[in-house]
C-alpha cells in the first residue's frame, strides 16, 4: 500500500481544488479533514465548510445533499459530495469549500491510501 497527501487551503476564496495522480488506475481509499478553521469575522449560524472527495478521472461523484441557501439544485456542481469513498481509479480530485468566505478560512488534507 502507498498513500499520497494534498494540501487544501481556502485563503480569500469559496473553493480550493486539488487532485492526486496516482500514476495509473487502482483500488484506493480517499478521505478528507479540515484540520483548521479561521473565524476572520463573525462566525454564527450560516457558516460552514466541507472537503469532499469531488471527482475521481474527472468524472463528478454522486452528491450527499443539495438544496438550502449554500448547496444547488440536484446535479448541480455545487452539490455535497461525500467525504470519504472507496474507489477505483488514477486521479481523485478534493475540493475543500467554505460558506460565507467573508466571515471564515479552512485549512485541509486530502488523503489517497491505495490498496494493492
Amino acid at each position: 500500500m502507498t498513500g499520497s497527501v494534498v494540501h487544501l487551503w481556502n485563503f480569500g476564496t469559496e473553493s480550493a481544488v486539488a487532485t492526486v495522480d496516482l500514476g495509473a488506475a487502482r483500488p484506493f481509499l480517499a478521505w478528507g479533514s479540515i484540520t483548521f478553521t479561521d473565524s476572520l469575522i463573525d462566525y454564527d449560524r450560516d457558516n460552514g465548510g466541507a472537503i469532499e472527495v469531488f471527482r475521481i478521472d474527472g468524472n463528478a461523484l454522486g452528491f450527499v445533499g443539495s438544496g438550502g441557501d449554500h448547496l444547488g439544485a440536484p446535479g448541480s456542481d455545487s452539490n455535497l459530495r461525500p467525504g470519504a469513498v472507496r474507489g477505483f481509479g488514477r486521479t481523485v480530485t478534493f475540493r475543500l469549500r467554505t460558506f460565507h468566505v467573508s466571515d471564515l478560512e479552512h485549512y485541509g488534507v486530502g488523503c489517497v491510501l491505495t490498496l494493492d
